[in-house]
């Protein structure tokens, strides 16, 4: 039996007409034969690595560096991988997952300096892309595999941003099955600008899919759409470019129900949730005075603030005299102090660690965090509720941030009870989340930050607020909350931009200690089916798609 310890730690229409199309030759050399393994059998690191050979023709340029077992439980679709390194006499390296049983290649990625072009190398066209990369997955793919997908591109790529920031081409190819397209399986990958293979990812559910015999039509599923979607109304900078100031926009963000249940007729949200409106309320009404200017404070002057902090709570603390730094030499630095309590004869003192920033922000806050992670995770037997868990994330947050419960908000999330069910028998904590306002609207998903509460006891053990990033709370020269076009003509414009399609889904939903895994079964959906992008305050769609290609 696997042994956990107690650990908390971190936790991003078609019709039936429709026609499956590939671009893959039915036979070939090069094709992949897995090798056949009883399902209780891991591979040696040694077959692992000749299978690794033997599927990716490039490793005969490269000198295996090292491996390493993963265990399933620590990653996303929950198979066992064993990783390896190699490296080669120009300094590029190449780092390969593979299913620990059956060999199959689950990612590949260069990992050295990509060469630029010279002025005699042509660009590299998407056709030729998409040639390099229908090659490329004779060598990872099984014809079965390969003549269940569309053609390259043919659909967007669900997790667009998930891949590395490279230069070269995207190429996705989508699975299909019964003429209804998987969005969230199939392959990915990118062809850098030298015509090689750089980034490889396979994306593949083995669970049973649903029945699409018994969906609902396709006119009933807008409807339900039409009345029951809600996109966020939030704060974001719509441009990558760090000039351009923040704007008001409608996006759909991870909890807002935004898919149609093709069996139920249910709205979801990303992590397939049954999903409803959000209610986005500050925690109060003391707003910080608006400042333009970082002002950067030393190290002192920090732990002068978490000693204020802490006489905020119940008890006596006393420096241990340890002090931790981070972010030395980068753009913004964290010093993190540690205390000790003073309890009464005969009790434990606790060890607390606040962290403040050179901005003089408070940005973390932990109990016992050491202990934890040496304690045997047990299973809770009785514990507290998620409502009691978000009361007690909201006193601490009202408690630190006191002056500034006008700008802050409490997510509106509820876990499924699966979900609790999992964090009761893993002695997981609760996840409370929360989030920051300018002018009265939300600063979007770069601003959440997050609480774990001690699901057995209540008590909260965490606090991570190091993506605060916002400057000033409000700022006369952004859009205000009333500003800007309404939800119902947001909506329009998204319907202007995609396609109802009815889909498989594969939704991703936070795991055991923030890890994202994959639910055990997909799910059938109608959704909105385009480029990925956001609806602008003056009704505009803005693509990050295209963006992205420029």
């Amino acid at each position: 039996m696997l042994k956990r310890t107690k650990s908390y730690g971190l936790s991003l229409g078609v019709s039936s007409t429709l026609l499956m199309t590939t671009v893959f030759a039915s036979a070939g050399g090069g094709i992949l034969t897995p090798v056949v393994h009883a399902a209780e059998k891991t591979l040696s690191e040694k077959e692992a690595i000749a299978l690794a050979h033997k599927q990716l023709k490039i490793l005969g340029e490269y000198k295996h560096r090292d491996a390493e077992f993963v265990d399933g439980i620590e990653m996303l679709w929950g198979k066992s991988i064993w990783y390896t390194s190699w490296d080669n006499e120009n300094g590029g390296s190449l780092g390969v997952q593979q299913d620990a049983t059956s060999g199959k290649i689950w990612k590949y990625e260069y990992l050295g300096e990509e060469q630029d072009l010279d002025a005699n190398q042509k660009k590299l066209t998407e056709d030729q892309a998409f040639q390099v990369a229908t090659q490329f997955l004779k060598q990872v793919a099984t014809e079965e595999e390969r003549s269940r997908l569309s053609k390259p591109n043919e659909y967007p790529d669900s997790d667009i941003f998930y891949t590395r920031d490279r230069q070269g081409i995207n190429v996705n190819f989508t699975r299909i099955e019964n003429g209804v397209p998987f969005l969230e399986n199939g392959f990915r990958l990118i062809v850098g600008n030298d015509g090689e293979v750089i980034y490889f990812e396979r994306r593949w559910s083995e669970g049973k899919l649903p029945d699409d015999s018994k969906v609902i039509e396709i006119t009933e599923a807008e409807k339900k759409w039409d009345k029951g979607a809600f996109p966020t109304k939030d704060m974001a900078f719509v441009s990558r470019k760090e000039s351009e100031p923040y704007q008001l926009v409608y996006e759909f963000q991870s909890n807002d129900p935004q898919f149609v249940d093709a069996i139920t007729g249910k709205m979801l949200d990303s992590y397939g949730q049954v999903a409803k409106e959000r209610k986005i309320q500050p925690l109060g009404k003391t707003v910080p005075p608006s400042t333009a200017e970082r002002k950067l404070i030393t190290k002192d002057e920090a732990q002068k603030i978490a000693e204020q902090q802490l006489k905020k709570l119940p008890g006596t603390y006393l420096s241990s005299g340890r002090i931790f730094e981070s972010g030395s030499g980068s753009d913004r630095k964290v010093w993190f102090f540690e205390f000790t309590s003073q309890p009464g004869e005969g009790k434990k003192s606790d060890t607390v660690k606040i962290g403040i920033d050179d901005s003089g922000y408070f940005v973390q806050y932990n109990v016992n965090q050491k202990n934890r992670f040496r304690e045997e995770s047990k299973k809770i037997e009785k514990g507290i509720t998620w409502e009691q868990a978000q009361e007690s994330a909201r006193k601490l947050v009202q408690t630190f941030y006191s002056d500034q419960l006008g700008i802050i908000y409490a997510v509106d999330y509820a876990p499924s009870e699966e979900r609790i069910k999992e964090i009761w028998e893993n002695d997981e904590p609760y996840e409370i989340e929360f989030g920051y306002l300018i002018n009265g609207v939300p600063a979007g998903d770069s601003s959440i930050f997050q609480v774990n509460v001690d699901a057995e006891t209540g008590e909260v053990v965490d606090l991570y607020n190091h993506l605060y990033n916002l400057g000033p709370s409000g700022d006369s020269s952004l859009p205000k909350n009333e500003d800007g076009i309404d939800l119902n003509t947001a909506k329009k414009v998204v319907k202007e931009n995609k396609k109802l399609m009815l889909t498989y889904f594969h939704p991703k939903v936070r795991g055991s200690n923030g890890i994202m895994k994959m639910l055990e079964q997909p799910l059938l959906v109608y959704r909105y089916v385009g480029e990925k992008g956001l609806v602008t305050a003056d009704g505009k769609w803005h693509s990050f798609t295209k963006e992205g290609k420029q």
